[in-house]
């Protein structure tokens, strides 16, 4: 792969979504200053009928193979599913990598004006070959919740039963990716992850405290804010058992495109959703990426979603 179909590759990379993004590897020179690849800033969008988010990315390098990044943005969910309203999310990172090994660890924090509080921890170790490139994931999340809520319980007899409950979430997941490149300008990625939560909660109610908190069994309200019937936009948020993912990306002169499959499983339901996404990218010159994508997901449980996103990225 020639220069500078190499660094309009990197520039691929740092501009997709990093919900959404294909994380691909290009086979580097051992001479290769990889952190200077890392010096960039962006700005994403990604929204829906009903659901939309904007953040803004700086990368800096520390020397030739480190890098560090951070991020800020806004998350607004109007549909009847959510009641969170507009959250706040704010990351950083850091990475390394030389000519066969890559090390990426991230921090995010979502957080409302209320009561809502999400904190995520993802890192992945990656072996980077010629034709492939392998590695394992890992991921940790807290998450804390209080909301007033009215419900109904017929089978109680009970009408507009006020509620108070307050959650905790804490949670993990392992999992694998590779990258295989099939040629200098087509590459295959695919990857999965397996998660597992504990939860506690506590219910503050006006009537029948007891009967209540059995109909509403392990996980009484964030079980209705899986976001699994919206879109990507809110995927982020999503409690997931497990999680599947392939993608091709076809590199030409000034253009990239990319297609990728995501089939998420609910945590503790039967719910799938399934999830692809079809995106462009367009290189402005040197330094340039305009990256628009359309995404479309469908669940047996919810209304099909379709959702556009576009990214801008800068590098020096």
């Amino acid at each position: 792969m020639c220069s500078s179909n190499r660094a309009r590759l990197k520039l691929l990379m740092i501009a997709a979504l990093s919900s959404l993004a294909v994380q691909v590897h290009a086979e580097e020179p051992a001479e290769t200053n990889y952190a200077s690849s890392m010096r960039y800033a962006s700005l994403d969008a990604i929204g829906d009928s009903e659901s939309r988010q904007v953040t803004g990315t700086a990368s800096v390098s520390l020397g030739r193979f480190v890098w560090i990044q951070g991020s800020g943005g806004k998350l607004t969910d109007n549909s009847d599913a959510n009641v969170l309203g507009d959250l706040s999310n704010v990351g950083a990172g850091v990475g390394f990598k030389n000519g066969f090994l890559q090390l990426q660890a991230s921090f995010s924090k979502y957080k409302n004006d209320e009561s809502y509080d999400q904190r995520d921890v993802n890192a992945s170790l990656s072996w980077l070959g010629e034709r492939v490139s392998v590695g394992v994931d890992v991921f940790r999340r807290d998450t804390d919740n209080s909301v007033d809520t009215v419900r109904n319980f017929p089978t109680l007899g009970l009408n507009n039963v006020a509620l108070n409950i307050s959650e905790s979430f804490n949670g993990s997941g392992v999992g694998l990716h590779a990258d295989f490149y099939v040629t200098d300008d087509l590459t295959l990625s695919i990857g999965g992850m397996s998660y597992s939560y504990d939860s506690d909660y506590t219910i503050t109610s006006s009537s029948n405290p007891i009967l209540i908190r059995q109909l509403l069994a392990k996980r009484p309200t964030l079980s209705e804010l899986l976001y699994l019937d919206n879109s990507g936009v809110t995927r982020s948020l999503a409690l997931l058992e497990s999680s599947y993912n392939a993608g091709l990306r076809y590199q030409l002169t000034n253009v990239a495109w990319s297609i990728q499959y995501f089939r998420d499983s609910a945590l503790d339901s039967d719910d799938v959703t399934s999830t692809g996404t079809l995106g462009l990218s367009i290189f402005i010159g040197d330094h340039w990426v305009v990256a628009p994508s359309y995404g479309y997901s469908s669940n047996s449980e919810a209304d099909s979603v379709s959702f556009g996103s576009l990214s801008v990225a800068f590098n020096w």
